[in-house]
């Protein structure tokens, strides 16, 4: 037998253990709780609806960044805090709402991929979105480290 028969033999039987295995691997690991990775973006909506910014911004971690559409980033939770303040005031927006969620990840890291209705005061959506959020496991809480979204309104192609 030839050595590249050889790796070749060798090679096929290292893949198809893996194979074999993957799926008991995959049950092994442990996934994020999803309903407390949810619970994060149904706080920020609770808190939004009661205008309370300063609740919002201790969902994020210490250096966390806002990674809005057509910005630059926002680095930190006080720096958040100040742009929430200027964009999420309550003569503004009066409130969110979160739903088709899906969570990936571990026991100590999450994404959150979900779409947003934002509304204003009277409960009308006032822009439709959605928003991928970075979360990590901070003393037993999550926490948002990083935050981006995009309207689904169509791009503005005029020059």
């Amino acid at each position: 037998m030839t050595f590249a028969k050889c790796l070749s033999c060798f090679l096929g039987a290292a893949m198809a253990f893996a194979l074999q295995c993957a799926p008991t691997l995959a049950a092994s690991s442990q996934a994020p709780d999803a309903a407390a990775v949810k619970a994060v973006t149904e706080q920020f909506a609770a808190d939004l609806a009661k205008s309370d910014l300063q609740a919002i911004s201790h969902l994020y971690t210490d250096d966390a960044k806002l990674l809005p559409p057509n910005e630059e980033a926002i680095s930190g939770r006080s720096a958040i805090l100040a742009y929430f303040e200027k964009t999420l005031r309550p003569d503004l927006i009066g409130g969110a709402k979160f739903d088709h969620y899906e969570v990936y990840g571990s026991s100590e890291t999450a994404v959150s991929l979900s779409q947003i209705k934002m509304l204003d005061r009277k409960g009308q959506i006032v822009e439709r979105g959605k928003q991928t959020i970075l979360l990590l496991k901070q003393g037993g809480e999550w926490k948002i480290h990083r935050d981006m979204w995009s309207d689904n309104s169509p791009a503005n192609t005029a020059n």
